[in-house]
């Protein structure tokens, strides 16, 4: 008789239990299925605001000052997730999305993005318990001024038309247009020929068919006057207002062999002044008095008889003494002005001199001045002394050289306290082109 009793209360029991189970596990399948809905949601919001972070980050270099920079930024970033991330996609409600913040330190524009939505729900409705999800992104921008320095002397040969592929190809890799990256080019030879200079002005960009054209047009001839391009490079980033100045200042200089002419103006037997040219310092020794127009990248050169070394270039700006004394000249200065005799091996020593001090003078430069080198070698003569009659030891390689110009970390002379680029060497014709994508691809890793 009593048994009966506890038996339905049991069976009552049970099926509480029951209802209970199918309950809990029908709000957990619903929860699952709200956040996994939510968790769509998010990937979506995710991907608009990288979006609008990088539409911004593009739209900030355009601009002839910081409001207006800013206020391009805001409505390209606005304009992207309203794009990517429309009212009522996925069944949202009330999403809102914000700029947080464009900001501009040492030249970088950092810009801070975030929104957030409600996710539709099943089950978390019946609870009043709206799922709310946000994303957030930040996007670093770094503008860039940059100058290629193409060595287009005689010794190249047949491998100017690969060097000429590999420079277009490199500039490809970046930015053109208004708002863009900026590039100038300078080639050289006997003497250096600004092709392309630089923009100066807040539009910023550069015109790629113009440099194509140039670098199509020139030619393989003469000799090698790295420290006249190497001072037009310089001077065309300096005279980029500091205003608008990009947080990364670069040049990218090519070489298949070692200086060996000085650009100035040199005393002759005579006594006359010879006008600006420049002295070439290549042969097997004795007195060096062929002396190219320094306006042009080669030409017949005129013979002059110079009696002693003048102490800086014809600007009045490059010393012909290294910064550093790594390269003295030879024998007793002349007089207190430190005049030396002409010799060949002077002469030679000065051409080398003159374009690490530009280098040196280049990546020293205090707050948004400050230049990094990235420099690129071909083929062996870089590898071995091409002078041997000046007692020159490893460190007269002009692979050595090349590395001190970019101020690489396995230079002999690195100086940690200025900007380090890199040192690319290519063997031979067939590697230039992914030696100037490596350069390219340190860049692009700072820039972007």
């Amino acid at each position: 008789m009593k048994l009966r009793p506890m038996l339905k209360r049991s069976e009552g029991q049970i099926l509480i239990l029951t209802v209970l189970t199918i309950i809990v596990v029908l709000g957990l399948s619903a929860l699952t299925i709200d956040l996994g809905m939510a968790y769509a949601v998010k990937a979506k919001l995710s991907s608009a605001v990288d979006a609008a972070s990088l539409a911004a980050g593009k739209a900030v270099k355009i601009g002839t000052d910081d409001a207006s920079r800013r206020q391009n930024a805001r409505n390209a970033a606005n304009s992207f997730f309203a794009a990517n991330f429309p009212t009522g996609i996925r069944g949202t409600t009330s999403s809102a999305f914000n700029v947080d913040s464009i900001t501009s330190v040492d030249g970088s524009w950092i810009i801070r993005v975030s929104a957030s939505a409600t996710a539709p729900t099943f089950f978390s409705s019946i609870f009043n318990r709206p799922i709310r999800v946000g994303a957030s992104a930040e996007a670093t921008v770094k503008t860039l001024d940059m100058m290629l320095v193409l060595d287009c002397s005689g010794s190249l040969g047949s491998d100017f038309g690969a060097l000429q592929n590999a420079a277009i190809n490199f500039i490809n890799g970046f930015q053109e247009g208004a708002g863009g990256d900026r590039i100038g080019l300078v080639t050289f030879a006997s003497g250096a020929v600004l092709e392309d200079a630089i923009n100066k002005n807040a539009t910023r960009g550069f015109t790629m068919s113009s440099l194509t054209n140039h670098i199509n047009a020139t030619y393989s001839s003469g000799a090698t006057n790295a420290e006249e391009a190497m001072r037009i490079a310089k001077a065309e980033l300096d005279a980029i207002p500091a205003q608008y100045r990009s947080t990364l200042r670069s040049i990218v200089f090519f070489s298949d062999g070692a200086p060996n002419i000085v650009s100035a103006q040199f005393k002759r037997s005579t006594g006359a002044i010879t006008p600006a040219c420049g002295l070439y310092s290549v042969g097997s020794g004795g007195t060096p008095t062929d002396c190219y127009p320094i306006s042009e990248r080669s030409g017949s050169p005129s013979y002059y008889t110079v009696t002693y070394l003048p102490v800086q270039d014809y600007t009045g700006t490059v010393a012909l003494f290294s910064f550093n004394n790594i390269r003295p000249l030879l024998g007793p200065p002349l007089d207190r002005t430190f005049r030396y005799v002409n010799t060949w091996c002077n002469l030679n020593r000065a051409a080398r001199n003159m374009v690490e001090n530009i280098a040196n003078a280049a990546r020293g430069g205090a707050g948004n001045a400050a230049v990094t080198i990235h420099s690129i070698g071909l083929g062996a003569r870089l590898r071995s002394n091409e002078v041997t009659t000046c007692a020159y030891g490893p460190i007269e390689y002009g692979e050595s050289i090349m590395k001190r110009l970019a101020n690489a970390t396995d230079s002999e002379s690195y100086n940690s306290a200025q900007p380090s680029g890199i040192y690319v060497y290519a063997a031979d014709a067939s590697q230039l082109n992914s030696a100037f994508q490596k350069v390219r691809s340190a860049v692009l890793r700072l820039s972007n």
